[in-house]
């Protein structure tokens, strides 16, 4: 099942030691995450639900044509 911690709460996970994140993560479904969903810790969430992140705007090559030309005719102080 896919839970995500209610507004203003953390939840520690059992097995990994770490914190829920508040997006949330897909968790077994035992006695402990029923307690977190019955005491209000965390809510059952459907995973197509979720914020999709933001597009990744695409890196592009900062070595320009002047650079190539600089490394092309540099000889180096070592001579």
């Amino acid at each position: 099942m896919f839970v995500k911690p209610t507004a203003g709460r953390t939840v520690r996970d059992p097995v990994k030691g770490t914190l829920l994140p508040e997006v949330g993560a897909e968790v077994p479904e035992s006695t402990f995450w029923d307690r977190r969903l019955r005491d209000g810790d965390v809510v059952k969430t459907d995973v197509t639900q979720q914020v999709k992140p933001a597009a990744t705007s695409k890196v592009t090559d900062s070595y320009t044509d002047s650079d190539k030309t600089t490394a092309a005719t540099d000889t180096g102080s070592a001579r």
